[in-house]
């Protein structure tokens, strides 16, 4: 949601112009959601940890390094949307948007799509027949969206990220239903 309503506005799909006017007319809404970005990251690499713990072993231990890599690149490159990116103009702004593009749509969402990939291939005789057939999807839709951004097509990663926000929240809630259901 809040890609959708604080920085949809600001982000590729829109011309630059259009974008920069939307960054500074709602700049607390820009720096917050980028913010609650953050925030779900970190959640994310919390439920990843629980994951990890539950399955043990050399694939969870490496998920967890690979998600971790996945938010410091998220960590560095929503601290520049916040920060250096609304300063610039021109073939500065366009060149670094396009930069952190990349390394947030490929790297970072890239490698925490590896790293629930592994989760999964760790968990797969524990965890649900419903889960595993959702982490399909799941997986499909996250490997398109870095492909999108790789690509740098706005209508894509719209498309993709539309798919794949909402199919990996029911994966999650579902996990952790599960989860819960399995500690009583």
């Amino acid at each position: 949601m809040a890609m959708l309503v604080l920085l949809r506005r600001g982000l590729p799909g829109f011309s630059d112009e259009a974008r920069l006017a939307y960054i500074a007319s709602h700049r607390a809404a820009w720096i917050g959601g980028w913010m609650l970005w953050q925030v779900a990251a970190i959640s994310l690499i919390g439920f990843y940890g629980v994951l990890a713990l539950r399955f043990r072993g050399i694939l969870s231990i490496v998920a967890m390094g690979v998600a971790t890599a996945g938010l410091a690149i998220d960590f560095i490159c929503e601290t520049r949307y916040i920060g250096v990116l609304p300063e610039l103009h021109g073939a500065a702004f366009t060149a670094l948007d396009r930069e952190l593009e990349v390394l947030i749509g490929y790297a970072a969402n890239g490698l925490y799509t590896v790293a629930l990939v592994l989760l999964v291939i760790a968990g797969w005789r524990e965890l649900p027949k419903a889960a595993l057939a959702l982490a399909a999807p799941v997986v499909a839709s996250g490997f398109a969206l870095a492909a999108a951004s790789l690509a740098h097509d706005a209508r894509l990663e719209t498309i993709t990220s539309a798919i794949l926000f909402p199919l990996f929240t029911l994966w999650i809630f579902l996990v952790g239903f599960w989860l819960r259901r399995s500690e009583s």
